[in-house]
């Protein structure tokens, strides 16, 4: 295995090609313990040693699990080291917070938290054909860390701490991975994308296109991958997705949803709605172009919103369908601002990204043995918005969808 210098540290990076990507996993329903590709082997092998090493504020045996009854099947997860161990939520007010560098920040992780750098070394635009699942294994290689999707004719010039310059002397954007020190579940990352670039906690385009390959990379059907914006439970203003293993089936792998116009679908099957999309039928470019102006127009109208991502059942297969994809979510809800009074989170949970799919890291011992699903459901309907709110966003939404429709 390779290595590359970056500020001083030693960080791998993981070379990818659009033929390592999993386009399709086994469904749940095959009873069979989740497969692993390279990615996920590579990943595994890293956080554990990053567990073995101490670098973790705590570890996960003491994680319990209990599926809530009821027709919507909530994954409920005792995690009260995460309650009380995690970092301090930055204060956030808007959801156009500005970048603070004074403020903690992903560039100031200790080297023995980084997982690897992603750099996806496909020539050309990326495509999500009809290609088989799996293609040649990726690999940790030497070389400059650069973006996968920039198309650059200059003459590069590697610096010394291995990041790739061009020859006026712009940076490339470095893809980080790098563990969540207070996890959630199993193999608890969080992903960020040009991780130099000052990024606040904003949607890019660029960013969404590398969680989806990130997603793509990997085999194990319960991966999910997450983002918060600021005022949705998003705790640092530091462009980031939060990823991790669930080998739990959840309602939002195999949901029914309505659809709307053009790529946009409607998900109804929790209290509050949202905006749903696949790749299937598209590609990786088509699919982050999608999600990104929903999100655009939500940030741009202050609206504070969740995205999640999972492997589940294309649109209009049954449950235990072989036909499965990835599904992107968009929830756009109430505001969080942690320091005004009347906005108090629930004791039992937060609503962010991963609860609004249907996964819920529960704080204390009694919301765990006591919650019911009727107990959920209010929980989750508090970060809805108003009904007026919500038609006035959906009919946008639509109108989006038929814009691209008509021009197609």
């Amino acid at each position: 295995m390779s290595i590359v210098q970056d500020s001083g540290s030693e960080v791998a990076r993981y070379d990818y090609t659009e033929d390592d990507f999993v386009l399709h996993t086994a469904p749940w329903a095959d009873g069979q313990p989740s497969q692993l590709s390279p990615f996920d082997k590579e990943l595994h092998k890293r956080w554990d040693a990053a567990m073995a090493a101490g670098a973790f504020r705590y570890g996960i045996d003491h994680i319990l699990t209990r599926i809530i009854p009821g027709s919507k099947g909530y994954v409920g997860q005792l995690n009260t080291l995460r309650a009380t161990e995690r970092r301090k939520p930055q204060e956030i007010s808007s959801v156009s917070q500005p970048f603070n560098p004074k403020a903690f920040n992903f560039t100031w992780i200790k080297p023995g938290e980084v997982i690897f750098d992603l750099h996806n070394t496909t020539d050309g635009p990326l495509k999500n054909g009809d290609a088989s699942a799996a293609g040649e294994a990726g690999h940790v290689s030497d070389g400059a860390v650069t973006n996968g999707h920039a198309q650059t004719t200059e003459a590069a010039q590697v610096s010394a701490n291995g990041v790739e310059h061009s020859a006026e002397g712009k940076k490339s954007a470095v893809h980080r991975l790098v563990i969540n020190v207070s996890p959630m579940e199993y193999g608890h990352c969080l992903l960020v994308p040009d991780v130099f670039g000052e990024r606040p906690q904003v949607l890019t385009l660029t960013a969404l296109k590398v969680a989806i390959e990130t997603l793509l990379l990997c085999k194990h059907r319960g991966v999910r991958v997450g983002m918060n914006s600021l005022c949705a439970f998003a705790s640092v203003n530091h462009l980031h997705f939060h990823f991790f293993y669930l080998d739990y089936e959840l309602i939002a792998d195999y949901c029914p949803v309505d659809h709307l116009a053009g790529d946009y679908y409607e998900f109804t099957s929790l209290p509050c709605p949202g905006f749903v999309m696949q790749l299937h039928g598209t590609t990786v470019e088509g699919l982050a172009r999608s999600a990104h102006k929903i999100s655009s127009y939500l940030h741009e109208n202050d609206i504070a919103h969740n995205l999640f991502m999972c492997r589940g059942v294309a649109f209009g297969e049954k449950r235990d369908s072989t036909l499965t994809t990835i599904r992107l979510f968009i929830w756009p809800r109430k505001k969080f601002i942690a320091h005004l009074e009347g906005n108090k989170s629930s004791e039992e949970f937060n609503v962010a990204c991963i609860e609004l799919g249907g996964h819920l890291p529960i704080k204390e011992e009694a919301g765990y043995y006591n919650l019911t699903e009727e107990d959920v459901d209010k929980i989750i309907e508090t970060a809805c918005l108003s009904e007026e709110h919500y038609q006035e966003i959906k009919a946008t939404v639509i109108k989006m969808g038929q814009e691209v429709s008509n021009a197609s």
